[in-house]
């Protein structure tokens, strides 16, 4: 009978001591995650606002991922009592710092539910800092291939600026800067837009004295052997006054004639007409398939 009298008043005890740690606060060490958005945090003082007692914990560390975290979930993480202040840390003024003003009694899955938000948040923010950052370099690996590619579409001074672009220091990401990239593509659109008025125009203009020649038969596949002869000889892209290749008037003329697989009567025409400006470049027999002539 005592046995079971004392079994029943340590129920009773265990019960009690179980009830009232129901009403208290949790221990300080389980108030907020103690290592979180890159801060490692510290219970400083208990004091009571206009909202009630609050627990008053100071982020230490590198706030950086803290900020632009708050940035991201201002709303969950105010809701859960971050924040920042100005305080006192180590009897030293301190500046702006992270902070968070946890209610008494504490509320655990608040301040776990406002960091998960919150990191989730940072997660989606660095996948879109990828995704840009891969962008911004795919618009430098653009003009690269297009500097290469299309050397002899470039003018001089775009293509001074062209090579500082490519030249120039990565972000702190590792990727080109948007400025950077933003003037890397508008160099790229201009070249190619240019191209293709020129690749549009000859192929819609005859070059009218030249018709009639190019209507006959070997003369357009002659006119591009010869085409391709005198772009061979282009390294300078006209930019050297040097009898060798193709003039500033008709360098695109010749490399977009070169890159053809075929040309059709109307750019055979304007073929002949670039090629016959630049005839001494071309040996006496094609001379002859082009113009008719050796000695033209």
């Amino acid at each position: 009978m005592i046995t079971l009298a004392l079994l029943l008043l340590g129920l009773a005890i265990v019960a009690a001591q179980a009830y009232a740690s129901a009403g208290r606060p949790l221990p300080v060490a389980e108030a907020i995650p103690l290592s979180a958005l890159g801060l490692t945090w510290r219970r400083e003082k208990d004091v009571v606002t206009r909202r009630g007692p609050r627990s008053l914990w100071f982020g230490l560390g590198d706030p950086a991922a803290y900020r632009r975290a708050f940035e991201l979930s201002r709303e969950a993480m105010g809701a859960a009592g971050y924040s920042w202040t100005d305080g006192i840390i180590d009897g030293r003024a301190v500046g702006r710092t992270p902070c968070c003003w946890a209610p008494v009694p504490a509320d655990e899955a608040a301040a776990e539910a406002a960091v998960v938000v919150a990191e989730a948040a940072l997660v989606r923010d660095a996948a879109e800092v990828e995704a840009l950052g891969i962008e911004h370099a795919a618009c430098l690996d653009r003009l690269r291939v297009s500097l290469d590619t299309l050397y002899w579409a470039w003018p001089p001074k775009k293509k001074v600026i062209a090579e500082a672009l490519l030249a120039a220091p990565l972000g702190s990401n590792g990727y080109p800067t948007a400025e950077v990239s933003q003037v890397a593509w508008a160099l790229f659109r201009q070249v190619k837009e240019s191209v293709e008025k020129v690749r549009e125009r000859l192929a819609r203009d005859p070059a009218h004295d030249w018709v009639a020649r190019a209507q006959l038969p070997g003369v357009p596949a002659a006119v591009h052997d010869a085409v391709r002869l005198i772009t061979s000889h282009d390294v300078d892209r006209a930019s050297v006054q040097n009898g060798i290749g193709w003039g500033k008037s008709h360098t695109h003329t010749g490399h977009i004639l070169a890159a053809l697989p075929e040309l059709s009567v109307i750019q055979a025409s304007s073929a002949l007409s670039a090629v016959w400006r630049h005839r001494r470049q071309v040996p006496a027999q094609l001379r002859q398939a082009c113009f008719g002539s050796a000695e033209a």
